[in-house]
């Protein structure tokens, strides 16, 4: 077991046990790696997507179970934190808890009388329930990696469990119990990274949980930290006060915006593609880039189905694609024709005229011949207009 404090305002939040270079994640739960003597398998603590994170090549620190023995894990080793922009990104999520308790609740919480964890209310299990003489706080803790152009999102997956639990929050708040004490919600979000300006709720990932932060605002208190952890594992609040801006996130909370679609061919494929006729699609993978003034969710489940009505040139691609994958940006801004102007220059090759008979661009389909979600550049444009271009 973690030793928890070192000192008053540092904590130990992992141990660095063996450091190893990532190669794959093969499902949510389970990460390959390489190490001085050989591949290994571990434990990803973490239920987020981590696509900027977990690149091939990522420099990693592995956590060696104590209790591998008594316990029969399958794996020996936790995936506890990555390098990532020269800084050591902690990635046990389950952990931010730890930083709460000893780090950040003594400061934001003042004078406290007591601590319960894990509480359950309604259909949820909040992390603490605090009390004060005439107060009781509930505050559940969300820990935050996605941290770009200084800019933090939570999260990076869609989440419905934070959902649930915004509402569960809200649903108390306010309330008066016997002797006169007065009920309050928080919620904490755990920034894993010192080099952060703001932040803001995901509207690109999770449109659903970033407006319930908005509707909620007036009921529940947010708050955001960030910290900074060395390769050892000692970690440190940074900023007690990052701000939350609430009013940037409502101002871009749009139903419309761009989207890029991954489609894999895993073998060349002749298909007709509409007024472009008989096409010849080497195996691999292809960009799309489009973009919907309107419901934008809605433009991206019709491309993710394979069985539709053939309208546009993306229709006859993505009914024989062996998977596809969308990412959408949500924006007011009209971003489409940039952004394919961007994502051509690190393509391998285009389709020429698909996607693009309505404007002067060459293409709106990009062929890479590796998964390009792996590759650094195709990530770096990917969160510069999440994190910067799309936003007002």
């Amino acid at each position: 077991m973690l030793k928890n404090s070192i000192g008053a305002n540092k904590l130990r939040l992992f141990r660095n046990s063996l450091e190893a270079v990532f190669l794959e994640r093969p499902n949510r739960y389970i990460i390959k790696a390489k190490t001085g003597s050989g591949i290994i398998t571990a434990y990803c603590p973490n239920p987020g997507r981590l696509i900027e994170i977990l690149t091939p090549g990522r420099r990693l620190i592995l956590e060696k179970s104590e209790q591998h023995e008594t316990v029969k894990r399958k794996t020996i080793y936790t995936t506890v934190a990555a390098y990532y922009h020269n800084r050591v990104i902690p990635l046990y999520s389950a952990r931010a808890n730890s930083i709460a308790e000893n780090l950040v609740i003594p400061k934001l919480f003042l004078k406290l009388n007591w601590l319960k964890r894990e509480v359950v209310t309604g259909n949820s299990r909040i992390d603490f329930v605090l009390g004060l003489k005439n107060r009781i706080f509930y505050l559940e803790v969300k820990a935050c990696t996605l941290i770009e152009h200084g800019l933090a999102m939570f999260p990076d997956a869609p989440t419905s469990r934070g959902l649930k639990h915004l509402k569960e929050l809200a649903s108390i708040t306010g309330n008066v119990l016997d002797n006169h004490i007065k009920v309050e919600a928080h919620v904490l979000f755990v920034i894993m990274n010192p080099d952060v300006n703001e932040f803001m709720p995901n509207i690109h990932t999770d449109y659903l949980f970033s407006k319930t932060i908005v509707q909620l605002s007036d009921k529940l208190k947010y708050h955001a930290v960030s910290i900074d952890t060395d390769k050892t594992g000692i970690a440190s609040v940074s900023n007690f006060h990052i701000p939350i801006n609430i009013e940037r996130t409502s101002v871009n909370l749009s139903s419309g915006g761009v989207y890029l679609i991954r489609i894999r061919l895993k073998r060349k494929k002749e298909i007709a593609t509409g007024k472009l006729g008989m096409l010849s699609y080497k195996a691999g993978y292809y960009i799309y880039v489009g973009s919907a003034l309107n419901n934008i969710d809605s433009r991206i489940s019709r491309h993710l189905r394979k069985s539709k009505k053939k309208h546009w040139h993306i229709d006859y691609l993505t009914s024989v694609a062996d998977e596809i994958k969308a990412y959408p940006i949500r924006t007011k801004k009209t971003l489409e024709c940039v952004l394919a102007h961007d994502i051509s220059k690190i393509a391998d090759s285009f389709v020429p005229n698909f996607g693009s008979s309505d404007c002067s661009c060459d293409s709106h389909l990009f062929y890479f011949s590796h998964n390009p979600e792996l590759k650094k550049n195709f990530l770096r444009i990917l969160f510069l207009y999440r994190h910067l271009k799309a936003l007002q």
